[in-house]
C-alpha cells in the first residue's frame, strides 16, 4: 500500500462519516472501525507522542474509563455492557484526531460534508412529509414524525451548528464562487425551517439565540440603528407568519413556559412536566450516592424504582431516563463521572470565550443547554455528535479554518 493511499483512506472515513452522521446509519460504527483499523498504517511518533500529552485528549479518555469501570460494579450488566458500547466513541475519537496531523484542508471537507449530509437528510424528510401531507397525513411535517431518522432535538442540534459552518466560513472558503454563496442561503433557509419543523422547544430557543449572533458578526461592517430596525421587524414578521402558518412548533414551545412548580401531576408524561418530576428524583439519588454513583448500569434502574415509590406513573409507564446528562452522569457515575463531563462541556465555553472562538462557543452552547434538557450521551446520535466535533475543534482553530 502506498503511502499517500494510506493517508488518502484515513482522511475518507472521517469525511464520508461527517455526510452520514445526520442519518444515524449503522454504517458509522463501521466507519469508524475501519478509520481506526487504517490509522495504525499512519501512525507517526511525533504526532504520537504530542497526542497523548494533549490535556484534551485525556480529559475525553478520563470519561470512557470512569464508565467503564462503572460499568464492571454495575449490577445490571445489559445495561453497564450498552453504555459502554455507546461511549466508545470517547475511547477512539481523541485517539484518531489528537495522535495524528490534520492538513485543514481536510478538516475543511469534513465540514462540508457534515453540511451536505444534513442539507440532503432535509431534502428527504421535506420532501417525504410532502408525500405523506398529500394523502392527508399533515403530522408528518412535525416533531418525531418528522424527523425520520434520528429524534428531532437532536437533528435540531446538527443543523443548527451546520447553519453556524456556513454563516462562519462560506463568506471566506466561497469568496470567488458568487453562485455557491447564494446557494448557501438556500441551505440556510432549509435548515431554519426543518428546525421549526423538528418542534425541537430548545432548538428554537437555541436557533433565536445563536442567528442573531450570526448575523450581526456576518454584516457587522454595515450594523447601524436603521439596518438594526430593519432586521429585528423582519425577525418579528417571519416569526409571526410562522405562527399563523404552522402553530404546533410554538404551542410546544409556549407549553415549556407554561409549567407550575407546584401541585405538579405525577401522573403527567408531558416533556417538559415530566422532566420536573424526573429530576427532583435524581437529585433524591444523587445525595444517597454522592461519590460513586449507582453504577452507570443501573442508573436507570434506580431511576425508575424511585418513580415507582413516588407515584411517577407517567414517567414509569415510558421508561423515561434523567433526561438531563449531568444527572444522569451524577446518578450513574457519581463526582468521578461528572468532573470530566464538566470539563468537557463547560471546558469549552469558557475556553472560546477567552480566545474568541465563535465556532467553539456555540458548540459549547448548544451542548450544554442540550444537556440540561436530554440524557444525549445515552444514545449513539449524541454521542458521535458531540464526541466528534469535541475533538474537530480542539484540533484546528476558526482562525485555521478561514485560511484559504
Amino acid at each position: 500500500m502506498q503511502t499517500s493511499l494510506k493517508q488518502n483512506l484515513f482522511y475518507f472515513f472521517p469525511a464520508l462519516f461527517c455526510f452520514l452522521l445526520p442519518f444515524n446509519s449503522l454504517i458509522l460504527s463501521i466507519l469508524i472501525a475501519c478509520w481506526f483499523v487504517v490509522s495504525f498504517f499512519n501512525i507517526k511518533p511525533a504526532a504520537l507522542k504530542k497526542g497523548v500529552r494533549s490535556m484534551h485528549f485525556w480529559i475525553a479518555e478520563s470519561f470512557f474509563l470512569v464508565t467503564f469501570l462503572s460499568a464492571l460494579v454495575s449490577a445490571n450488566r445489559t445495561e453497564a455492557i450498552t453504555a459502554v458500547e455507546i461511549k466508545a466513541s470517547f475511547l477512539f475519537m481523541p485517539y484518531l484526531f489528537f495522535c495524528f496531523e490534520w492538513p485543514v484542508q481536510i478538516m475543511k471537507r469534513m465540514a462540508l460534508s457534515f453540511v451536505s449530509g444534513c442539507f440532503f437528510n432535509c431534502l428527504f424528510l421535506v420532501g417525504r412529509a410532502t408525500i405523506y401531507a398529500a394523502s392527508g397525513h399533515s403530522e408528518y411535517f412535525f416533531y418525531t414524525q418528522f424527523s425520520y431518522f434520528i429524534h428531532a432535538s437532536y437533528l435540531a442540534m446538527y443543523l443548527i451548528f451546520a447553519i453556524s459552518i456556513i454563516f462562519i466560513f462560506f463568506p471566506v472558503w466561497f469568496k470567488e464562487h458568487k453562485s455557491i454563496r447564494k446557494l448557501s442561503f438556500v441551505f440556510s433557509a432549509l435548515f431554519i425551517l426543518c428546525v421549526f419543523l423538528c418542534s425541537s422547544k430548545l432548538g428554537i430557543i437555541s436557533l433565536l439565540i445563536i442567528i442573531p449572533l450570526l448575523i450581526l458578526r456576518r454584516f457587522s461592517a454595515h450594523l447601524n440603528f436603521r439596518n438594526l430596525a430593519v432586521g429585528i421587524a423582519s425577525l418579528c414578521l417571519i416569526l409571526f407568519v410562522s405562527y399563523k402558518i404552522a402553530p404546533t412548533p410554538f404551542q410546544r414551545l409556549g407549553a415549556a413556559f407554561s409549567v407550575s412548580y407546584y401541585n405538579i401531576d405525577k401522573t403527567s408524561s408531558e416533556s417538559t412536566t415530566v422532566r420536573v418530576l424526573i429530576w427532583q428524583q435524581c437529585t433524591k439519588l444523587i445525595q444517597q450516592n454522592l461519590f460513586f454513583g449507582t453504577g452507570v448500569g443501573d442508573a436507570n434502574s434506580e431511576l425508575y424504582k424511585s418513580y415507582e415509590a413516588n407515584g411517577l406513573t407517567g414517567a414509569l409507564e415510558h421508561h423515561l431516563n434523567a433526561h438531563n446528562q449531568f444527572l444522569q452522569t451524577f446518578v450513574g457515575m457519581g463526582l468521578p463521572g461528572m468532573i470530566p463531563l464538566l470539563l468537557l462541556t463547560f471546558g469549552p465555553v469558557i475556553s472560546a470565550i477567552y480566545k474568541r472562538r465563535l465556532l467553539l462557543l456555540i458548540f459549547g452552547f448548544i451542548i450544554v443547554l442540550n444537556f440540561l434538557v436530554e440524557s444525549m450521551l445515552q444514545t449513539s446520535a449524541g454521542v458521535l455528535f458531540f464526541c466528534f466535533f469535541y475533538c474537530f475543534l480542539n484540533t484546528t482553530t476558526e482562525r485555521e479554518l478561514s485560511l484559504e
